[in-house]
């Protein structure tokens, strides 16, 4: 339930009456000034910091808005983090430097804001450190027995000074770091390896994890290995490896927040810049980053064991994984990947025709297995999981799909065929066949679903299979992947011929998708689907879901799924602000009334997922975060704790289960108040502005 406040909170800056702004105005998307508090509207900038000789530090800084005027901090009290580069511990695991903390609090490295802040007039300040860097005892002693224990302030070493503060009461999240070496020269030992605009991909410019940190270089500065245990604060090599790969942070399970797969090191990894002179490292395998996903330390077998007893004997991991070696990090997770890319790539599937013969909707096609026609129906079959891949064809009269691949409503598979059921006509070509069971006329459009295809990410030892190589599903080889297939979609006219000027209803935008999941695969359990035109052929206004009350459009599953979690259960995983339209969809997917998608949507309205009615459009997308029940049980006349805007709602030409589509059409008012370019127009009230 972490979100729903938040969409609660968002909801209510709507209001129920005078709207305003009408006029020409309505389709305009051009920013308003920033409010504010808007997210980034705020940097820092600061001096080299001063230590006396009393052991006090001190760093003089400037805040500043977007236009460079000095901004007053008022009552915000900044944070701020102290340390310094130090060489590696353990030379045979390979970390050349880590980070030692300055500031600790029960043996945990940390923040500080206890210090002397001093306004100095124009957003000038000055804060003096309560912590004397000079006498800290260090909680790892081993690391400073030249110092008697004492974290020793090193002139010529690389520091780090870390200012943050915001995330509430209106003042944005800002961040800061500042690296110098006291004695003036140049750093000798530094460790830069990932730069925020990675983590920005996915994560939005979004604090992660704390409510005001989203810079990594300021989290190492806790997050290092300056604790003692792994019980008290983990290194961020650890975290983040963790938390992107198989486990969670505590060991606890089995999970993985990444939206991607997690082989894709240079989602994170960048190549080496001025900023992160250090970003190459993560190709020199280690024992912590590597560990992190392999091995569970509740576990004595597998990775676990080969991990511990490989360093146990004085061996290295490059032994085995150095940078330019077929084992490296490198090789064995991006290379991998690439070869999986190759075995898809060598089946293809390509539709020369489809169209509508009454009573049947007819689909010819063509296979090639490794550049040769397939002249059996085994020639494919063999390299696809359980053999069951499946031909959608649906059809837009104007409005969008009419069918779905399968209602639970009726468990009817409306516009699935069979693929393992259609008939070689020889030389690669196929013959489908399906009875439509209704008058069909407008766009067919064909895609492909349920498609995995078994390949080997690397070469057999014995020479049986290359990288690559296709292999029979049934193959016990270790080295067998799954990767679901390219997308494969055609267009025709019913009356005959190719319509090559449809385009498909869907209001979100793969690229933004991508942007996030890198290479979308949905449902790999069974569909695998990596297109839009994939997932409008089953998730469409036609379909109802498993779920009572939720509807299976795509409109408001995708929606639903990332502000609220599956099922509409209210735990979300979404890894930037769900107000952020734009995340998801170009400036023109998002205004009201809908653009695409625009049909009534069927709903089960019964606590056993039962009596599906009509539910208008734009109803459909705003339940699904400002509606706290799942739609179809939603009582917009008695409204339960949650569901309060569903008389509003209604009261605006909302239709909640119409027995009819026509009944559930062209009645919605929602645009007069908020389409963009309004008072409350849905750019206003989610703020998308402040996400550019």
């Amino acid at each position: 339930m972490k979100y729903w406040k938040a969409l609660v909170a968002a909801a209510m800056v709507l209001t129920l009456s005078a709207c305003g702004g009408g006029g020409d105005g309505n389709d305009k998307n051009e920013p308003p000034p920033p409010p504010p508090g808007t997210l980034g509207s705020l940097t820092i900038s600061a001096s080299t910091p001063e230590l006396n000789a009393n052991g006090q530090l001190s760093v003089q800084f400037k805040v500043a808005d977007k236009q460079g005027k000095g901004y007053d901090l008022g009552t915000t009290l900044p944070s701020f983090t102290l340390a310094k580069v130090i060489p590696g511990r353990d030379a045979k695991r390979e970390d050349p430097a880590i980070w030692k903390s300055f500031i600790y609090k029960t043996g945990k490295a940390t923040s500080e804001n206890s210090g002397k802040l001093e306004a100095l007039g124009n957003g000038q300040y000055r804060y003096t450190f309560a912590v004397n860097p000079t006498t800290v005892p260090d909680p790892y002693p081993a690391d400073s027995q030249s110092s008697n224990g004492v974290v020793s302030w090193d002139e010529a070493a690389t520091h780090r000074l870390g200012i943050f503060f915001g995330g509430s009461n209106n003042v944005p999240v800002t961040n800061y770091v500042l690296d110098w070496v006291p004695a003036g020269t140049p750093s000798t030992l530094t460790r830069d390896i990932v730069d925020q605009t990675s983590c920005n991909s996915c994560h939005m410019k979004q604090p992660i994890h704390h409510s005001n940190r989203a810079d990594p270089k300021l989290c190492t500065t806790c997050h290092n290995e300056s604790n003692p245990t792994v019980t008290t604060r983990r290194s961020l090599t650890t975290i983040v490896h963790k938390f992107h790969g198989n486990l969670d942070t505590k060991d606890t399970k089995t999970v993985s927040h990444f939206p991607q797969d997690s082989r894709n090191c240079d989602t994170c990894h960048k190549d080496a810049t001025p900023t992160t002179l250090n970003a190459g490292n993560w190709q020199h395998a280690q024992e912590k980053p590597c560990g992190a996903c392999h091995a569970d330390s509740t576990s004595t077998t597998g990775f676990d064991s080969h991990i511990t007893g490989k360093i146990n004997s004085g061996a290295v991991c490059t032994q085995c994984h150095a940078a330019d070696s077929s084992k490296s990090p490198t090789a064995v997770h991006m290379g991998y990947m690439a070869n999986e890319a190759i075995g898809r790539d060598k089946l293809v599937f390509k539709f020369e025709d489809v169209r509508y013969a009454v009573p049947n909707i007819e689909v010819e096609l063509t296979v090639t297995v490794n550049g040769t026609p397939a002249e059996t129906l085994n020639d494919v079959l063999q390299y696809v999981k359980d053999g069951k891949p499946s031909i959608l064809v649906n059809w837009d009269q104007g409005k969008g799909f009419e069918l779905a691949y399968t209602n639970p409503q009726t468990f009817v598979s409306g516009n699935k065929i069979d693929f393992s059921k259609c008939v070689s006509q020889g030389a690669g070509r196929f013959l489908c066949s399906k009875e439509a069971g209704n008058e069909v006329n407008g766009t067919l459009a064909a895609t492909i679903a349920d498609l995995r295809v078994c390949v080997a990410r690397k070469a057999d030892r014995n020479g049986a299979f290359a990288a690559g190589d296709l292999l029979p599903c049934s193959s016990t080889a270790s080295a067998l992947s799954l990767v679901a297939i390219n997308p494969v979609k055609a267009y025709f006219r019913s009356e005959g011929g190719v319509d090559s000027s449809y385009v498909l209803k869907a209001g979100a935008d793969l690229a933004s998708c991508n942007s996030c999941h890198k290479d979308l695969a949905v449902h790999m359990s069974n569909h695998a689907a990596k297109d839009m035109s994939q997932c409008t052929s089953c998730h469409n206004a036609t379909r109802t879901s498993f779920y009572a009350g939720v509807p299976g459009d795509l409109k408001y599953h995708v929606h639903s799924f990332h502000a609220l979690g599956a099922k509409h259960a209210g735990s979300s995983d979404f890894p930037g602000k769900i107000n952020n339209c734009e995340a998801c969809h170009t400036k023109a997917q998002y205004n009201l009334p809908n653009q695409q998608n625009e049909r009534p949507s069927l709903v089960a309205t019964t606590a056993d997922n039962k009596q599906p009615k009509y539910f208008s459009p734009t109803l459909v997308v705003c339940s699904s975060c400002h509606l706290k029940s799942p739609l179809g049980l939603v009582k917009p006349d008695s409204p339960v704790a949650g569901d309060e805007w569903a008389t509003h709602m209604k009261n605006n030409g909302a239709v909640f289960g119409a027995e009819t589509i026509e009944a559930a059409t062209g009645v919605e008012q929602c645009a007069s108040c908020h389409a963009v370019g309004q008072e409350q127009g849905v750019d206003k009230v989610h703020k998308v502005y402040d996400f550019r």
